[in-house]
């Protein structure tokens, strides 16, 4: 039977602009073209849930507009689970347009929209759905996150956190639960006051991190490096694997959330690790976010072609 994981966080409509330039005031830049897509961490993690063989649950807040009519569409296309998208009759959905250069600096404009309206009716309403496990990234004010993991520890479920885009004021003591909790070189370093450039210093921005926050595990992402797993006592280095890179965007939260559903089949940390840099090296290898979310059947082909055996999938 098929695990059911819970995602919260903030869902939105985004331009992606591919311009030569971003213009200056009064200029015009030309571009090799647009897409729309859904935008929003959660909505990469719920599909990546779903696309593994997860039962994908999404909470989130929009608008009660046609955005919102267009996200629901794709969500159900894919099987998502949207009985807990509430809709705000007197907000938008949040929206954000983003300008790429050839040379990969970014602009973004955002309105927040419904999500600025989330709150604690959403998440215990979301909770009647009964998941197996919990997943969120800090994109909700931390009143919601820290009263999420509440919630998730009184029904007893494990809570899958990743801090990106990190909230550094958020008091992580308050966190409950949490069974394995992620973050990149750049969250680390802020949380600790330590980059983890080697395993020693890997190693020593963990323990300060176990310090302040009760987890199983603490996985660092490293990019090009791999990643770092801390269980309190032991640490393992996971090596990445190389493929073509093609676009960064979305290949945090493809990893967090690969890895968060292999480790709920078995609680293997290294091997679901070793899973989530297969989908990680094969998300970079296409264009876009939600979109480059990779299949189970790519990244077996992928293990086979590299020679790389990772149990079940």
């Amino acid at each position: 039977m098929s695990k059911r994981i819970l995602t919260i966080g903030k869902i939105e409509n985004e331009l992606i602009m591919d311009v030569d330039s971003i213009p200056s005031y009064g200029e015009v830049s030309g571009g090799e073209g647009y897409t729309f897509t859904v935008g929003g961490r959660s909505a990469i993690a719920a599909k990546t849930f779903k696309t593994f063989g997860a039962d994908s649950v999404i909470c989130a807040r929009l608008g009660n507009d046609e955005n919102a009519a267009r996200i629901t569409t794709l969500f159900d296309d894919v099987g998502i689970d949207t009985r807990f998208m509430t809709h705000d009759s007197s907000l938008p959905t949040a929206f954000t347009a983003t300008m790429k250069e050839k040379n990969g600096r970014t602009r973004a404009i955002h309105y927040e929209g419904a999500n600025s309206h989330f709150g604690r009716e959403e998440l215990e309403n979301a909770f009647l759905c009964y998941p197996d496990a919990l997943f969120f990234q800090f994109e909700l004010p931390a009143r919601d996150l820290v009263a999420a993991s509440r919630l998730a520890k009184r029904q007893d479920i494990p809570v899958f956190v990743d801090a990106g885009p990190g909230k550094f004021d958020l008091p992580l003591e308050y966190l409950e639960n949490v069974e394995i909790f992620f973050l990149d070189e750049h969250e680390i370093e802020e949380f600790t006051g330590v980059f983890p450039g080697d395993p020693d210093r890997c190693l020593r921005a963990s323990s300060l991190l176990a310090s302040k926050l009760d987890a199983k595990y603490i996985v660092l992402k490293l990019g090009n490096r791999g990643s770092f797993v801390y269980d309190g006592t032991y640490y393992y280095v996971i090596t990445p694997y190389e493929t073509t890179l093609i676009d960064k965007s979305g290949v945090g939260d493809v990893f967090s959330s690969v890895v968060t559903y292999e480790y709920l089949k078995d609680r293997d940390i290294k091997r679901a690790c070793a899973v989530g840099s297969l989908a990680a090296a094969l998300t970079v290898s296409k264009k876009g976010a939600y979109e480059s979310v990779p299949t189970l059947a790519e990244i077996r082909s992928f293990a086979e072609r590299i020679g790389v055996e990772v149990g079940a999938l």
